[in-house]
This record gives structure tokens, sequence and C-alpha cells, in this order.
């Protein structure tokens, strides 16, 4: 098979597997809605995986770091996550998961 019609492969930083465990524990357990907080991360967890076979469906936002790496944004529910996307090695890192009331484009 070709390798440019195999998935790319999806892979979460560890800062993102952190704010996705935040948000998750925010939810269920000061909002008191653990149904709610499941559902957000089922979503956004899907919504991940549809990337493997489409990495750029979603609006590039330009270089947001230091290293000046070009991001894209996707928008589950009030959530942001930021994607980088690495065409050699065919894989998507999803690098953040933020409240999308915050100013994303100066975290790093």
């Amino acid at each position: 098979m070709d390798s440019k019609n195999e998935p790319f492969e999806v892979e979460f930083t560890d800062a993102c597997i952190e704010e996705m465990t935040e948000n998750y524990e925010y939810i269920s357990h000061n909002l008191k809605e653990d149904n709610i907080a499941k559902r957000l991360m089922t979503e956004v967890i899907d919504r991940v995986l549809d990337l493997a076979n489409a990495p750029e469906l979603y609006m590039k936002i330009g270089k947001v770091d230091r290293l000046k790496r070009e991001y894209h944004r996707m928008v589950v529910k009030n959530y942001v996550i930021l994607y980088t996307i690495d065409f050699e090695k065919r894989k998507v890192y999803i690098s953040r998961m933020i409240y999308g009331r915050r100013n994303y484009l100066n975290l790093y």
C-alpha cells in the first residue's frame, strides 16, 4: 500500500493529557456533572481520532510557539484543541486542550 494512503498516527502530548484530566476532573467533581464530563471526553477523543484520515480538516491558526510550529485549531464544545502535523513522520500531535475563553494564542 502506498504510504500516502495510510492513516496518520495520532499522539497526545503529556501537556494535553494533563489538561484533559484537569478539565474532566473540574467538570466531574467541581461542577458535579460526571456524565457531561464523560461525554465531552468521548467527543474529544472521537474527533481527534478522525484526524488520522484527515489531518488538515481544521483551520490553521499559524505559528504560536517559540519553535514556530504551525498549529491547527479544532473546537469541541467550549474547548479549543490545538494540534500540529508532521507530514514526514505521518503523525498528528495533539498539543493542548484549552478552555475556549482563555487566550490560547499566548500560552507558549
